[in-house]
C-alpha cells in the first residue's frame, strides 16, 4: 500500500505547472450572467408565491339579512301552506302525476328553506344535503337538520320503483304534504 501512495506522488511531482495555458478564452460569460439573472427572478417569484399563498384565506363576510317584513314572501307561513294545498289539490284533479307531485313539494321545501336560510338549497340534492354540515347553531341548525329529514322521506315516493320500495308504495301525496307542512310550521328564525 505504501508503493501505491509513493506512486501517487511521484506522478504528482512529475507534473509541471508553469507552462498550463489555456487553449483558447471563454466567450460565455454573457450567457452564464443571463442564466444568473433569470435564477434570480425566479427565485423571487417563487418567494412571493409561497408568502402570498401560505396566507389563510379569507372568509367573505356574508351579507346581512335583509329586514323581512310582514309581507315577504318566507315571513307568514300561510302562503306556504296555500302552495302545499295547490300541489294536492293540482294532484287530485289529476292535472300532475304522483311523482309530479312529490317534486313539486320537494321543490317547495327546497325553496322554503332557501328564504329562511338566505342560502340557496333550490339545486341540493339529498347528498348535497347529506355532506353539507350546517355551521349556524340553533334555530337555523335545527331548521337545516328538518329540511334533510324532509327531502330524504320525500325521495322515495318521489324517485323509488313503487313495485320494489314499500316507502314509495305506501307515502301518500298528502303525507308528503304535512312533512313539507311541517318543515314550515318547525323552521323558526
Amino acid at each position: 500500500m505504501s508503493t501505491a501512495i509513493t506512486d501517487i506522488i511521484r506522478i504528482v511531482a512529475a507534473i509541471k505547472l508553469d507552462d498550463l495555458k489555456p487553449e483558447q478564452t471563454y466567450t460565455g460569460a454573457g450567457a452564464i450572467a443571463a442564466v444568473l439573472v433569470a435564477s434570480l427572478a425566479l427565485a423571487c417569484l417563487f418567494v412571493v408565491l409561497a408568502v402570498v399563498l401560505s396566507k389563510p384565506r379569507q372568509s367573505h363576510p356574508q351579507a346581512k339579512r335583509a329586514h323581512r317584513g310582514v309581507h315577504h314572501q318566507t315571513s307568514g307561513t300561510r302562503i306556504w301552506h296555500r302552495r302545499i294545498d295547490e300541489v294536492v289539490d293540482r294532484f287530485h284533479a289529476g292535472d300532475i302525476s304522483r311523482d309530479q307531485a312529490f317534486a313539486q313539494l320537494a321543490s317547495l321545501a327546497r325553496a322554503y328553506a332557501s328564504g329562511m336560510a338566505d342560502d340557496t338549497m333550490e339545486t341540493r340534492t339529498l347528498s348535497d344535503l347529506n355532506r353539507t354540515i350546517p355551521t349556524s347553531t340553533g334555530n337555523e341548525k335545527a331548521g337545516f337538520m328538518l329540511l334533510r329529514q324532509t327531502i330524504a322521506a320525500l325521495y322515495p315516493p318521489e324517485f323509488a320503483d313503487e313495485r320494489y320500495n314499500d316507502a314509495a308504495r305506501s307515502t301518500s301525496v298528502e303525507q308528503g304534504a304535512e312533512w313539507v307542512s311541517t318543515l314550515v310550521e318547525r323552521w323558526r328564525r
